[in-house]
This record gives C-alpha cells, structure tokens and sequence, in this order.
C-alpha cells in the first residue's frame, strides 16, 4: 500500500528534519480502506529503521491493534481520540519540536507573529498536562483542538500534536509551529512580540485558498 510507504516516509522526514529526536513522537494515518482503522507508527523503534513492516493496524473504536507484529506507539489514544472526533482527519504527527516544545513547558501559546500561523488558525492552543500515553491526554489534545477550531495545539509539559487532510499537511503544520516558535522566541528577545489580529490571519487564509489552487494548475 502506497500510503504506508508515504508514512514510512514521514517518520524518517520528521527525524532527520529534527522535529523529534530518538524515539519520540509519533505519526498515523488513518486507514483509506477502513476509516475506522488507522495506521501508527510503533513504539521505541528508531526512525531510520522503520520499515512499513514495523507499523500497525488499529482499532480506533478499541485501541486495540489488528495487525502488525509490532506494540504501537504509546499516544495511540490520542490518535484515536482525534479521528473518531474529527472525521475530516486524516493524519496526525506528533512532535516534541525544540522551541515549540519550550513554549508548551511554558504553558504559553505561540504568540502570531507570523502570517504562516493562519494555516493553524487564529491560536495554537496549550493542552491541559496529563502523563503521556494517557486516556486523559487523549481528551486534552482533542478539547484543545475543538476549542480552538485548531490544526494544531501544543500539550503542556510535552510537546506537539497536528492533523490534517493528508500526511504532506500534518507534516507541514508541523514544521509551521515549530517556525513560528522560533521566530515569536527571536521577538521576545528582541524585546516586542507584533501580533497579527485575526482578521489579518483570515485575510491570509483567503489568500492561501488562491495560491494553492494555482500550485495544482
């Protein structure tokens, strides 16, 4: 199946892009086929020995796997949580992103400092902290996502979550939060966050809808 391959492809792509490091985060896919299955990748393997035999089927009504040889990762409630409540999901990457990650210990939001937020939405909502793995992050990550009409939150004291449409704009929100981090952290040592308002990131959005629309002309 292509699209196991195109997950494959996005664990490897998350860790040599340093979005996470060792064995941490995490990505899925939900099944084409059965969309009440999804695809994860598995636990405590390193990326760049993951092969689409390593990843695993699983139940997303009972977490529980259906196929793979593997133990799945241990956010599956969390990525199950956010497809059975979001059905216009259909991937989910979670990261542990360097300066993304630091405003999440924080307990801040990603200041909008940068138009390329619009894309996730008006905020980058914080997660309440629940311990990793846990029923209770599960429901955190999706009341954040909810709450904030969100495609990306970040979980307090741990790290990243986005979805998507497609694995390429999971993956993409990704690397956007993490940007973002960056450049509000560069302002605030600078000393002044500029915030865009959200109607500037609306304006943005619109003109994201135009500008991708012609990429595929």
């Amino acid at each position: 199946m292509d699209e196991l391959k195109e997950l494959v492809h996005t664990a490897k792509a998350l860790y040599r892009t340093g979005l996470v490091r060792g064995t941490s985060g995490n990505v899925s896919l939900r099944d084409p086929e059965s969309p009440d299955r999804m695809w994860i990748t598995p636990s405590a393997i390193p990326y760049d020995a993951i092969t689409t035999e390593d990843l695993v089927q699983v139940d997303l009504n009972s977490g529980l796997p259906v196929s793979g040889r593997r133990k799945p990762s241990s956010e599956t409630p969390m990525h199950s949580a956010i497809y059975r409540l979001r059905s216009d999901v259909q991937a989910v990457v979670h990261t542990h992103s360097t300066y993304a990650t630091m405003f999440a210990c924080a307990g801040e939001e990603i200041p909008t400092v940068h138009y390329l937020i619009a894309e996730i939405g008006d905020r980058v909502p914080v997660a309440d902290y629940a311990v990793y793995g846990s029923e209770e992050l599960a429901r955190n990550a999706v009341e954040a996502l909810q709450s904030a009409g969100s495609n990306g939150a970040l979980l307090k004291n741990h790290g990243v979550i986005t979805v998507g449409d497609s694995l390429a704009s999971a993956y993409a929100r990704a690397e956007i939060i993490e940007t973002v981090a960056q450049l509000a952290f560069g302002a605030k040592l600078i000393g002044r966050c500029q915030m865009l308002s959200p109607e500037q990131l609306e304006e943005t959005r619109k003109k994201f809808v135009s500008y991708f629309a012609a990429s595929k002309g």
